[in-house]
């Protein structure tokens, strides 16, 4: 009995490893590049993705770049973080492109799925200039470009 339990358990692990892989619908779909920056999608409403309050502690500066389809039905599909200079960005960068206003669209602006990467860059204003203005020292490819900024507070205890 114990011989077997040891044979079981690293297999249901193995399975269980496996069953985990992302299946991407459109995975052999090629990305075209400023796709969101045509007319098209003018009446998108878009929105930057929140500063992660971790990076906001961490004083940390950074970017991610999210792929996604969106498909004549204007769903989001195969969202996957392609770039990311941590973490905490690429989690937030890959959320809110779901709450963008897709619904608000009218269905079949495109006839069939494109693939397409959005740029987010998380940086902080200084008092005599917005971060958007400044060269930043992280990369991450697209030239579809969102900020997101934040101001950092010095408080007295």
């Amino acid at each position: 009995m114990k011989k077997q339990l040891f044979l079981i358990i690293p297999a249901l692990i193995l399975n269980g490893c496996a069953s985990t892989k992302v299946a991407y619908e459109y995975a052999d779909l090629s990305v075209t590049q400023s796709e969101m920056q045509t007319t098209k999608w003018n009446q998108l409403t878009r929105f930057p993705a929140m500063y992660p309050r971790q990076a906001v502690m961490k004083s940390l500066e950074g970017c991610a770049t999210v792929e996604y389809v969106i498909t004549p039905q204007n769903e989001i599909k195969d969202i996957k973080v392609v770039n990311t200079t941590h973490s905490y960005f690429a989690d937030v960068a890959a959320n809110v492109v779901k709450k963008w206003k897709w619904s608000d669209l009218p269905k079949n602006i495109i006839s069939k799925p494109v693939k397409t990467q959005t740029r987010f860059d998380f940086c902080f204003d200084s008092p005599n200039q917005e971060c958007a203005l400044v060269e930043p020292s992280y990369s991450c490819p697209g030239e579809d470009l969102i900020f997101s900024s934040g101001r950092i507070i010095k408080t007295s205890m």
